[in-house]
């Protein structure tokens, strides 16, 4: 998504329009918890898409935690 973002630079001239875009491209229980903290009234609104992108890193390492221990704790039975 990064890679998207600069090589496109001359689309994505500011922060909002990058959030936007990454924003639009995301799907299932990720996006309604990411649209969650774009609402007008949410109190940790994204303004910088490195905040958004760290956000994402940290729900989907979790999502991937979260598959990795089922997976292995199904192995043990």
């Amino acid at each position: 998504m990064n890679d998207k973002l600069q090589t496109n630079v001359n689309h994505f001239v500011d922060e909002t329009i990058c959030i936007v875009y990454v924003i639009s491209r995301l799907e299932d229980d990720v996006a309604e918890h990411i649209f969650a903290q774009r609402r007008h009234d949410a109190s940790h609104s994204y303004i910088l898409i490195y905040k958004l992108f760290e956000h994402l890193k940290e729900i989907y390492d979790e999502l991937n935690k979260n598959r990795k221990c089922r997976h292995e704790y199904n192995a043990l039975r």
